[in-house]
């Protein structure tokens, strides 16, 4: 994956000029892109260590100085003095191409362009969930709501005082309040102080108090009351509740002095709820009485919104907030003494803002969303990967399930409008059909049907599983499912219309499904900007940089083997190479993934497809070059430099070095000018000039080589030497096709623009494109050759069984850990399903790890936020980090780990939701605990369903796939040596791929059989590695021999793959992988550039002589071979292999290979000498070696015999096995 602050340089290159000037700066921009693993490789500076037995200084100073007297020399000249004679004319013009290294090797992009992923994705999840944890975001969002008051009681401004919670006490409510008025009017001017009659003569107020009754303040008057008994110079005492003194120190302001000091000394008193206070004097003091929660209180008041006499501060003060249906801006028109009513604010009011008290901001989503939010930051997590397309590619699969949950929820609602929602019956609850069962759940929809909900659910979900759709659209769809219909069928919940209308009829904004699509597409979305923002990840450019740099590494490779061929003897610089081939090839495997999701790019951008096509095809034509570098390795590695070579490899040198310098600069600088839309005149011009040089020492070679092959040709001596010159030919041809595709695309799209349609015809195509995934995306999906696969329906059953059994055990199981009508097993293990490559043990310990971490780690995490203030800034920034860190980690695992990147993605997308929950003073009560552990416990369990059912039903440990695999493995090859004796050339390559692609499943499961990774010692033996490893290693020489030989045998054709074929691909259902005996290609076929002279050369060296002698016995040793290799494989205790194949492996002598070789030998002399008077007399169409006949049938029997010495290695390895 490209490194963004790469793509970020390089937009320059997209601009050209006139100047050559600035062409060669533009051109110069497009270089700067490369591989993860080429990186690594153009930065190794010395030989493999553990090859060379060398310790890293002494190897450092041999890359440094190779002629030293320590090591023996490099043959021929150093590479830095022929870098500029073997970059050809293109080098000369195009300086900046020999320094391209150089930059190569500056940074290591496979850390940092997936770090830049992990750390930009990290940082906008932190910022999207701010409305989760930050106070300022919460309220910009979601409004003034209730959980934003809980943060600061005290500060809540929008409050209304309810007076009607105010009484009196028992004692005075048998006296006539008007009786205590001393004054003439009866509603005078507002008390201050509690007035006292004790000195009054008149029976009635003799000992009697007078004071406000508190809050009462309407109509602009004060009603009094009496307080209690006091006798004159005493303070009084209400109902016999003894006051208690108080004098506060140095109080400027008696009632505030006051009415702290009895606020806190009813906070001290566990019994206190309640409080009020008389002051004598500011001098003198007062007196504090306190009550329980349920005694009516009176008293006085100062100020009713900070203090509240006899009410402890906030019984009075009743807080209001904004409502589920409210957004925006509203209003509170209802006085401050009476029960609030709330309307939306326009502009023939008052200005908004302008009271506090009265006017609300209720955010710009309804406070439900608050609960789907994290659901957002989890599609993000399961989207994001790789790059734009691929992110764009699983945010449509997940936003796709969604949207079909969403529809099966809607019709469900539209038919039972109530859902399941209930209640217990009561004992003799009367119905309108009688009398229900006490404790039997009563619907509130009487037609509402159980059976009808079960089989929708169960129905869901299993045409969810048996489509073919993709696993994100499967994933999230039941995900969704399950959660929708648990909680519709729950009878506390049922259908939930929401209070929000939506423009279209029937659609609440705040209805659940609504909520969930709604924050399904917009994670889907912030993952894609999650790809563009601060740098592009355009899987294209990546693409485009894997390209660019496995072309500048093939280029270096092969100007580093001719020096070393070439030259006098051997030197340690051929591990070098090999070890830079072996890398290169590892790194390159991922092409064409990224260039398919790249059309996702091109479809949504509009823009680019043409690049990406003209990529596509530069990526077969380069995985060709790399197929021949295996070839490369061998010669390298196997050449002693005896014999005729330097008689052979002199004349032919000059001719090489120029070759490599030409064609492979050309190389690169065609895959280098493929990003670019418009390619300078000037470049096109030097780009058919180079590739004229090219066909020129293409006649050369031709030439050298067959003069020179006769000359010193002696049996086998130059059958390496030959490869080596062959495989620099074939490269060479594939670099002036990769020029023809930059010329002819610069010519069509001249000839667009010249006439005016280029923009039109661009987006026809896009558009044609678009329709025709989708129709084509829909056929698979319900094409029967994908559902009747037996592959698909074991996945399919044992899915369904797991989350139906979950499903069922959800709405049933209750107590311990688990609750009634929970969606968390089913749901959660609906999120986990996937089609296992390996053996589903392993996948299911990954799943429970990944899972059980995403459930604990944030628990921890929130353990130590807990120490900070919910609404305090450090809390929100602690938060912000902690977010950050925790999906950086996880998602740069996620992204680099080849083991652990499942459970990666699973800590991160699952801790999402325990760290994405708002900060209360609740967070640390058990019932948080609880909850939490109720959690674990469900998907623990849910996991362990799945593991159970999965080892009754699959019942293949990782040793049984590992055995399957090499049987199919064995089995392709077999078919491809059936193949090679039928000179049937599209059996070959059908094979060839398909033991590719089993070799790679194959090679996957080398960590799961090691012994040492064994849960529990049982009686079975140790899988034998060695011999497994071994095998899959004579299978990789295997392969490149099958496709060394196809390079032989196939007719060339222009920018096509060597491997492409139109048989259809084989699978373990056993689609017809026989090749026809009738369907024998005519090898000798006119080509599109030059003639095939001589007849088929499958024919030749495999014809009815070598048949008759050889076939059967060659079929009957692999049959053999392959049979015993898996007995003994699959053999699990010490007592002694029996199968027969594996008792006549002992007395079984193979393959003579002396025979077949001297065979193989004869038949290739005869028919090139046959051949070579009519080659010779050729015309100038026969100016490349790859069709050149002699070369192509020693390349071919190369080819052959190394195959055939493949199948007796491994006739020796089973040998050495055999011990029991």
């Amino acid at each position: 994956m490209a490194s963004s602050s790469a793509d970020d340089e390089e937009t320059s290159g997209e601009e050209t000029t006139d100047s050559e000037e600035d062409t060669v700066c533009a051109l110069r921009s497009l270089t700067r892109g490369i591989s993860p693993g080429v990186a690594l490789l153009q930065a190794m500076a010395v030989p493999v260590q553990v090859m060379l037995g060398r310790t890293h200084s002494e190897s450092a100073s041999v890359a440094l100085n190779p002629n030293s007297d320590s090591e023996e020399p490099l043959a021929g000249p150093s590479s830095n003095d022929s870098r500029p004679a073997m970059f050809g004319s293109l080098g000369k013009e195009f300086r900046w191409l020999m320094n391209r290294s150089v930059q190569h090797r500056r940074v290591h992009r496979s850390f940092w362009s997936n770090f830049s992923m992990a750390f930009w994705v990290g940082f906008w999840v932190a910022l999207w969930s701010l409305p989760c944890y930050s106070i300022i975001c919460l309220r910009l969002v979601f409004g003034e709501i209730a959980l934003l008051r809980s943060f600061d009681e005290g500060a809540w401004p929008h409050t209304w005082c309810n007076v009607s919670l105010l009484g009196n006490s028992s004692h005075d409510l048998s006296f006539d309040v008007r009786s205590c008025q001393r004054f003439g009017a009866e509603d005078g001017s507002e008390l201050q102080y509690t007035q006292s009659f004790g000195s009054s003569p008149y029976p009635p107020l003799k000992g009697k108090s007078c004071g406000l009754y508190l809050g009462l303040r309407y109509v602009g008057h004060s009603k009094r009351f009496w307080v209690g008994n006091g006798r004159f110079g005493e303070f009084p005492e209400l109902d016999g509740i003894p006051g208690m003194f108080v004098k506060p120190a140095n109080g400027t302001d008696a009632d505030e002095a006051f009415a702290k000091e009895c606020k806190q000394r009813c906070e001290m008193d566990v019994e206190c709820r309640k409080w009020t206070f008389f002051i004598q004097s500011p001098s003198t003091g007062g007196v504090c009485y306190f009550f329980e929660s349920t005694a009516p209180a009176s008293g006085f008041m100062s100020d009713w919104r900070n203090y509240f006499g006899g009410l402890c501060q906030v019984e009075l003060a009743k807080p209001f907030e904004c409502d589920a249906a409210m957004l925006g801006r509203m209003r509170n028109i209802a006085p401050w003494n009476q029960v609030p009513d709330i309307v939306a604010w326009d502009e023939t009011m008052a200005a908004w803002g302008t009271d506090p008290r009265s006017d609300l901001w209720c955010g710009l989503l309804p406070e439900s969303y608050m609960d789907s939010w994290p659901n957002v930051v989890q599609m993000v997590i399961f989207s994001v990967f790789r790059g734009t397309g691929t992110t764009m590619m699983l945010s449509w699969q997940g936003v796709s399930g969604t949207s079909f949950a969403c529809l099966n929820m809607l019709v469900m609602m539209y038919i039972y409008p109530h859902g399941g929602s209930g209640h217990v019956c009561q004992e003799n609850e009367p119905l309108r059909a009688g009398q229900c069962v006490q404790g039997e759940i009563v619907r509130d929809d009487p037609t509402y049907s159980d059976l009808f909900c079960w089989l929708d659910t169960f129905g869901v979900l299993f045409l969810f599983l048996l489509s073919g759709s993709q696993i994100n659209t499967i994933k999230f769809g039941m995900s969704w499912h399950i959660f929708f219909m648990m909680n519709f069928m729950n009878p506390a919940i049922g259908a939930t219309p929401g209070k929000v209308q939506s423009y279209i009829p029937g659609l609440d904004l705040d209805s659940p499904c609504v909520e969930t699509f709604i924050t399904s597409v917009f994670g889907g979305l912030l993952a894609v900007l999650a790809t563009f923002v601060p740098f592009p990840l355009l899987n294209a450019r990546n693409a485009f940089n894997e390209l660019d740099s496995q072309t500048a590494s093939i280029g270096q490779i092969w100007r580093e083997s001719v020096v070393y061929f070439c030259g006098t003897q051997r030197s340690a610089k051929r591990f070098q190479i090999e070890t830079r081939i072996d890398t290169l090839v590892k790194t390159s495997g991922h092409v064409r993934a990224s260039l398919e999701d790249a059309w996702w790019e091109s479809a949504v951008l509009g823009r680019r497809e043409d690049t990406r096509q003209l990529l596509l095809t530069m990526r077969e034509n380069l995985r060709d070059m790399l197929d021949m570098l295996y070839a490369v390795k061998t010669c390298i590695l196997q050449e002693d430099f005896q014999g005729q070579h330097q008689d052979f490899c002199e004349p032919l040198r000059p001719i090489m070095e120029s070759m490599v310098g030409e064609a492979l600069t050309l190389a690169e600088l065609c895959v280098n000018s493929a990003w670019n839309s418009q390619v300078p005149e000037t470049l096109i011009q030097a780009l058919e000039t180079s590739v004229g040089k090219v066909r020129r020492l293409q006649k050369e070679l031709v030439a050298a080589y067959q003069q020179n092959y006769i000359r010193t040709s002696r049996h086998n001596d130059l059958l390496d030497e030959s490869i080596l010159v062959f495989a620099l030919s074939f490269t060479a041809r594939k670099s002036a096709d990769l020029a023809g595709l930059v010329t002819s695309r610069h010519r069509q799209q001249q000839a667009l623009e010249a006439g005016g349609i280029g923009c039109l015809l661009r987006a026809r195509q896009v558009w044609s494109a678009l329709l025709r995934k989708l129709w084509t995306s829909f056929l698979s999906t319900w094409s029967p050759s994908v559902l009747l696969e037996c592959d698909h329906i074991k996945f399919a059953f044992r899915n369904y069984i797991a989350i139906t059994l979950c499903f069922v055990m959800g709405v049933y199981f209750h107590g311990y850990v688990f609750t009634p009508y929970s969606p968390i097993m089913a749901s959660t293990l609906a999120l986990l399903i996937s089609k296992y490559k390996n053996s589903a043990f392993t996948n299911n310990v990954q799943r429970l790890l990944g899972v059980t971490l995403g459930k604990v780690l944030p628990i921890l995490i929130l353990a130590a936020l807990s120490h900070l203030e919910c609404n305090s800034a450090a809390r929100t920034v602690a938060h912000f980090f902690a977010i950050w860190m925790y999906i950086v980690v996880f998602m740069f695992m996620y992204l680099t780990s080849p083991q652990w990147s499942l459970v990666g993605c699973f800590i991160a997308a699952f801790g999402v939701y325990p760290l994405l929950v708002p900060c209360s003073n609740t967070m640390g009560d058990d019932d948080v605990f609880k909850s939490r552990y109720s959690e674990i416990g469900q998907v623990t369990f849910a996991i362990v369903v799945q593991m159970v059912l999965d080892t009754i039903l699959l019942h293949h440990t990782p040793r049984d796939v590992a055995v399957h695999q090499t049987a199919k493995l064995g089995e392709a090859m077999a078919l491809a040596t059936k193949s090679i004796f039928e000179s049937d050339l599209p059996g070959i390559q059908a094979a060839a791929e398909e033991a590719r692609r089993r070799l790679v499943m194959a090679e996957g499961l080398l960590v799961e059989v090691d012994p040492k990774l064994r849960v529990m010692q049982g009686l079975d033996s140790p899988f034998k590695l060695d011999l497994y490893t071994s095998v899959l290693g004579i299978a990789g020489h295997m392969l490149t021999d099958l496709n060394l030989l196809i390079v032989a045998v196939k007719d060339w054709t222009p920018n096509e793959s060597v491997r492409s074929h139109h048989s259809e691909e084989m699978s373990d259902q056993g689609l017809d992988l026989q090749p026809s005996p009738a369907r024998r290609p005519n090898l000798s076929r006119q080509s599109s550039l030059h003639t095939l002279s001589g007849k088929g050369i499958l024919d030749v060296l495999c014809g009815p002589s070598f048949a008759e002698s050889h076939q059967k016995e060659i079929m009957t040793s692999l049959d053999t071979i392959v049979h015993a290799l898996l007995a003994i494989l699959a053999h699990k205790t010490e007592e002694p292999i029996l199968e027969p194949s594996v008792i006549a492996l002992e007395h079984f002598h193979g393959v003579v290979l002396e025979e077949v070789n001297l065979h193989l030998l004869d038949s290739a002399r005869s028919a090139f000498f046959d051949d070579l008077n009519q080659s010779l007399r050729a015309s100038d169409e026969q100016c490349e070696l790859t069709n050149n006949f002699g070369a192509r049938l020693n390349v071919a029997m190369r080819a052959l015999m190394s195959l055939f010495h493949n199948f007796s290695e491994l006739h020796q390895r089973c040998l050495k096995e055999k011990i029991f």
